[in-house]
């Protein structure tokens, strides 16, 4: 459409051009998407590792064959790290009458070091 002044006598001014093409699509170059991979999860320390760092060495013992039989039926090594867990705590806390107490346990583990 010709655009005209009001003042002027019928000259038609020249129509304004559209901006040229941004300088990357004249060059060529086109802008992909980036695809952006999600941070990594944050993984906590497991909080039952630090109470099984201060176990006695069998008990220790007894948690990780237990998690080894956990993981080899299928848990992850987690669930069965978490589990294994649960069932020796269980077990010290509440000992089986067949099952030497605690302080012996312990008593039993000076004498042979």
């Amino acid at each position: 459409m010709p655009l005209e002044d009001e003042g002027d006598t019928g000259q038609v001014l020249a129509e304004p051009s559209p901006a040229g093409p941004a300088p990357e699509i004249a060059a060529g170059v086109r802008r992909h998407s980036v695809e952006t991979s999600p941070p990594p999860p944050v993984f906590h320390p497991l909080a039952y590792r630090g109470v099984v760092a201060e176990w006695p060495v069998e008990w220790r013992e007894q948690w990780g064959r237990r998690a080894n039989a956990l993981e080899e039926s299928g848990l992850s090594w987690r669930d069965a790290e978490t589990q294994a867990f649960v069932e020796v705590w269980n077990l010290r806390r509440n000992p089986q009458p067949d099952q030497p107490p605690v302080a012996a346990l312990a008593t039993s583990e000076a004498e042979r070091n």
